[in-house]
């Protein structure tokens, strides 16, 4: 029999200090007081009931001691009385420490050595709890840091961008607004860069990533010192130019786009782009309404080609709105059914006979009327409804066009097709789609892309047209020779028709210097074996001189104007040329 002595104590309260937490001190403490008083039964009750029991009869002492409350004594069968301390835990009355053996009882020393034993296990649950309540303090403590340091993060990336460590909008407008309380003389350039999406398509989002850094040099590079750079998002950036007016922030621009269109090099590639500028200045309207009106100016820079300044004119706000009218109209209108196809022959002009259809997409809204494409084209590039229109065109009229081909099996079929869906992954999968529930036979069939399109990302539009080739389409270069430097890719581009652009023969008698460039076109067509196609015949002369220079196909109000998919077959009977 062990009798008590301090030794004991003290490795009885080192035990049950060292977890911690409550559940294991009160294990410990149940496991060191049965074996030092060597009985077959220990247990912890906590406001009357059993928290943690050992021994062979552990399972019945819940059942026995529940609602009992802390009994000195209890029996339990086949063992001595259970022999529970009379006080509690600490500061906790309703806990208790018992011990029960089969053979004798506790001695009056070894009752003393478990009345310790509580209440050592009393002070070691107290201690855990305040080292729990002091460990909960600190965690709270280095949590509410952290949110603060979180906090000071997410406002310093909510005032300078992660990618060009330039400010960003919520930056800008601030100092913004300091130069306009200031009564300063304040310009605020806002660029948008062009051809940027062409370099993200086809290098990938880290190359452009890139090319925006490098962007942002040279913007810095451009300005003085006191002048503030800006990111506002995605390829859009500000400047602002205090005491600045208007008229002397056009050279900074300027010196802006200069800047821009050299070329970058990323991703071991050269790379060419540029940018479209809006200037507005104060003091007068608030900074976000400076800051909307330059970008007002910027689109109208857009609108006018790349590489152009627009200075904000207040008319321009009614503009806005009026587009932005169109954009609701115009997305509606393809919900609604509201776009029209009309066929625009193309006629040969040695037989003068039609050899196919170009398809033209009419607007005829209930409330504006007729709406001119060149008003609804450009918007729909803008918002990207063009693919979907783009792709109703193709498929509606790849129908009409099978159905004209069972009585008419020579015409074949020109549509239209925008830069957007050109780069479009899904694009070369539709036209196959079209070709196989039409019945089409791919021949038939030729895509018109303007040399604008082409020339933007030369790289990208070659590989783009090469899957159309494969799918055995022919491509078309419309409004060919309008400026774009494209004879130096004519070669390597997979087209096969050069349709010749309606500014040579727009006078009435075309003149010596047109019809130079015409016949220029046209010998080089036939170098590179591609057929010609000549836009805008509106005379029975033009149409002579067009034929006298070797032009294989022409179209134009003089041949047949664009009618209606009923009127076609009846428009083109007889022969359209005399």
């Amino acid at each position: 029999m062990n009798h008590w002595s301090t030794h004991q104590l003290t490795e009885f309260f080192a035990a049950v200090c060292a977890p911690q937490d409550e559940h294991s001190a009160v294990t410990v403490a149940v496991e060191r007081a049965a074996e030092v008083l060597e009985t077959e039964v220990g247990a912890v009750l906590r406001d009357g009931r059993v928290q943690v029991a050992w021994g062979a009869n552990r399972d019945r002492l819940d059942g026995l001691l529940s609602g009992e409350g802390c009994p000195a004594t209890l029996t339990l069968p086949g063992l001595s009385a259970l022999h529970v301390t009379s006080a509690g835990f600490g500061t906790e009355p309703g806990g208790a420490l018992l011990v029960a053996r089969a053979s004798d009882p506790l001695d009056p020393q070894e009752r003393q050595l478990l009345q310790a034993m509580a209440q050592t296990l009393g002070l070691a649950l107290a201690n855990i709890g305040l080292l729990s309540a002091e460990r909960r303090l600190r965690e709270e403590r280095e949590r509410e840091a952290a949110e603060r340091l979180a906090l000071v993060e997410s406002l310093r990336e909510a005032r300078h961008d992660s990618l060009t460590s330039l400010p960003t909008r919520v930056l800008f407008l601030e100092m913004l607004a300091e130069k306009l309380h200031a009564g300063q003389p304040t310009s605020v350039l806002f660029i948008d860069l062009d051809r940027f999406k062409a370099v993200n398509d086809s290098l990938g989002h880290r190359a452009g990533d890139d090319l925006l850094g490098l962007v942002a040099g040279r913007v810095r590079g451009c300005l003085r010192p006191s002048d503030t750079a800006a990111r506002i998002g995605g390829d859009e950036f500000a400047v602002l130019l205090g005491d600045c007016r208007a008229e002397q922030a056009v050279p900074v621009a300027q010196r802006l786009i200069d800047a821009i269109k050299q070329p970058f090099v990323v991703s071991g590639q050269e790379v060419f782009i540029g940018a479209s500028i809006g200037i507005a200045a104060g003091p007068g309207p608030a900074p976000g309404d400076l800051l909307g009106n330059a970008d007002v100016a910027m689109y109208r820079a857009k609108q006018e080609g790349p590489g152009k300044v627009v200075l904000f004119e207040p008319r321009m706000h009614a503009d806005a709105l009026a587009r932005l009218t169109l954009n609701g109209d115009l997305q509606r209108a393809l919900t609604l059914g509201e776009f029209r196809l009309q066929y625009q022959p193309l006629i040969s002009l040695d037989s003068g006979r039609p050899v196919g259809v170009e398809a033209l997409v009419r607007w005829q809204n209930p409330e504006r009327g007729y709406v001119s494409p060149a008003d609804f084209v450009p918007m729909a590039e803008e918002t990207g409804l063009i693919s979907d229109l783009g792709r109703w065109v193709l498929h509606t009229a790849g129908r009409q066009a099978a159905a004209w081909r069972r009585t008419r099996p020579e015409l074949g079929l020109n549509v239209n097709v925008s830069g957007r869906q050109l780069t479009d992954p899904q694009f070369a999968a539709d036209v196959e789609r079209m070709l196989t529930e039409c019945r089409l036979p791919p021949a038939a069939v030729t895509l018109e892309l303007t040399e604008s399109v082409l020339m933007s990302d030369p790289k990208t539009a070659i590989a783009c047209l090469r899957d159309l080739q494969d799918l055995g389409v022919d491509v078309s270069i419309d409004d060919f020779g309008t400026g774009y430097s494209s004879l130096s890719y004519l070669q390597r581009l997979p087209v096969d028709e050069l349709k010749i652009d309606r500014a040579f023969i727009s006078r009435e008698t075309p003149t010596k210097a047109d019809l130079a460039v015409i016949r220029t076109i046209v010998e080089l067509a036939r170098t590179l074996d591609l057929r010609t196609v000549i836009e805008g015949i509106e005379t029975a002369d033009q149409r002579d001189a067009m034929r006298r220079l070797g032009c294989d196909l022409g179209q134009g109000y003089h041949l047949c104007r664009p009618v209606h998919p009923e009127d076609l077959l009846r428009s083109i009977d007889p022969p359209l040329v005399a």
